[in-house]
């Protein structure tokens, strides 16, 4: 009976072993993967954008071409893993894929990439690129290659325009004034449980200044000798309490410390403990920049804007104008508006009649400004902000805003705070202030304060 038993069981498990498969049949031929094993570097550029860098890496390995792109906040190609992202949500830490994106070409054929992960190090300014990644034809590359590139210092500052938070801490007994100064897209919540939810990509800054009154001040601030111990002058540096409180619970990265936000986590990147922040004023808005270090380990961020919480109510700060000098245009559009652009001695610009192009040379700055006016002149008098781009009415300057006409689309028309580099130009649209106009002589003084910019001409005007 034992050797029946034994007999049906085995049947049994045969039966069961050939009802259904745990792994399915593999279709179809696979290729084997394209070894892209580089040693030759064929260029290597970089493409300036807002707030990111485009790092443009070409290799070339026995004919085999591969076009990478990969986009961080860095002077110089970050050593991290790099997932692949198309256009419409590309972001630091990300390689472009997709239309106008990275490619591999072989054999005259041209094929863009599709998805997989890049892992990119370096040492100084040797780089290795390796990871697996896969066409939009479904073919693969197994990249390994190393090559030398050199990325010269070319620091900018994070751009940081949002208050988190900012407090006084003279009620715990500190004099100082404590704020969280983020990049735009960042936001934090606090929940009961003591816990933050935090949303967007980038970075923010923590940072605690000494104040004997609980309001922001202009000056340099220097480190503290120590942390925790914010005096005069200085900014508190980062530093870990450790268990202060007697909990049993290990408090780190307090203080001055810089973070990264990502993936709904924030974690600190680096305390501060060198380096300088400057606070300046000008009318409501202020100016917060901390640089901390050099080269690779820099940390540069600046801070433009109110912070009601910590302005004393009762002081009037100073407004300071960028001054402009000449007028490259003014213009009588005939149709209830007048336009003009004020610049810095620096910018001059050319206007091509036949292909209606004004092309600028130089460096500084220039105002693109449109005033109503009746009557084709310039009338003494207070503008305000108009309500919507291009609807300019009595006694209103024109917001800045883009357009579209002829089925083209037309960017930084209106009021605009254009930036010339040796030639190149860059805009931020005004959306907010008045224009004062007042007439002494034969000289006009044109004066702008909005939150973009303030700005100031004096001097004759020809309509």
């Amino acid at each position: 009976m034992k050797l029946k038993y034994i007999f049906i069981a085995a049947a049994a498990l045969v039966l069961g072993s050939c009802t259904k498969s745990a792994i399915a049949p593999l279709e179809g031929v696979y290729q084997r993967p394209d070894d892209f094993n580089s040693t030759e570097l064929v260029s290597s550029s970089i493409d300036k954008l807002d707030g990111v860098r485009c790092f443009n890496v070409e290799l070339e390995d026995a004919g085999a071409r591969l076009s990478l792109k990969f986009y961080c906040d860095k002077y110089y190609l970050e050593p991290v893993t790099y997932s692949s992202a198309d256009a419409a949500s590309i972001r630091k830490g990300f390689y472009l894929v997709g239309e106008g994106g990275s490619t591999y070409t072989k054999n005259g054929k041209t094929t863009a990439l599709d998805h997989g992960g890049i892992s990119v190090s370096a040492n100084g300014s040797d780089y290795s690129f390796s990871g697996s990644v896969w066409l939009a034809d479904g073919n693969v590359v197994k990249i390994n290659s190393k090559v030398t590139i050199v990325y010269e210092p070319d620091p900018e500052p994070v751009k940081l325009s949002t208050v988190l938070s900012a407090s006084s801490n003279l009620a715990n007994g500190t004099p100082s004034v404590s704020l969280n100064l983020a990049q735009a897209g960042i936001s934090s919540v606090q929940n009961p449980d003591w816990s933050t939810t935090w949303t967007g990509e980038g970075h923010y800054l923590a940072i605690d200044l000494y104040s004997a009154d609980g309001y922001l001040h202009e000056g340099t601030y220097t480190p503290s000798a120590a942390g925790g111990q914010v005096t005069e002058g200085t900014f508190g540096i980062g530093w870990d309490p450790g268990d202060i409180f007697g909990w049993g619970v290990l408090f780190t990265d307090w203080g001055t410390c810089w973070w990264n936000v990502s993936g709904g986590v924030a974690k600190s990147e680096k305390k501060i403990t060198e380096g300088t922040v400057t606070v300046s004023r000008n009318g409501n808005k202020w100016t917060i920049e901390l640089v901390s270090g050099e080269g690779k380990d820099m940390v540069w961020g600046l801070f433009e804007g109110e912070v009601p919480a910590l302005t004393d109510p009762n002081s009037t700060g100073e407004v300071k104008y960028k001054e402009l000098t000449k007028v490259l245009s003014a213009n009588n559009q005939n149709a209830g508006l007048i336009t003009f652009q004020f610049a810095t001695d620096g910018v001059s610009s050319t206007f091509d009649s036949a292909t209606w192009t004004t092309t600028y040379s130089g460096t500084g700055n220039y105002l693109a400004l449109d005033i109503y006016s009746a009557d084709g002149k310039l009338a003494p008098g207070t503008y305000n902000a108009c309500a919507t781009g291009g609807a300019i009415g009595a006694g209103e300057f024109g917001i800045g805003y883009d357009t579209e006409m002829w089925g083209t689309q037309f960017f930084n028309w209106g009021t605009c705070w254009w930036t010339v580099t040796d030639g190149a130009t860059s805009a931020q649209k005004v959306l907010d202030g008045t224009v004062t106009v007042s007439l002494d002589g034969g000289n006009y003084t044109v004066v702008l304060q909005s939150s973009t910019v303030n700005a100031r001409y004096v001097g004759p005007i020809e309509l």
